[in-house]
């Protein structure tokens, strides 16, 4: 059984290891997730995977 997401990053402690280990193998200049994110997941997640991470809803917002 997977371990519980985490409430600070959307993402179990396995899932963020292994999106941020995708993120510098594809030198991604951010990541965006489909489901909004308050601001300490933002930072929290923008640290742990060395990128900018950005929800869907903020990028809509933003047009």
């Amino acid at each position: 059984m997977d371990l519980a997401y985490s409430s600070r990053t959307l993402l179990s402690y396995g899932k963020a290891r292994e999106v941020a280990q995708a993120c510098d193998q594809a030198n991604a200049d951010a990541v965006i997730f489909v489901s909004s994110l308050t601001e300490r997941q933002q930072c929290t997640l923008t640290e742990m995977l060395g990128c900018p991470a950005v929800s869907l809803s903020d990028i809509l917002a933003a047009d």
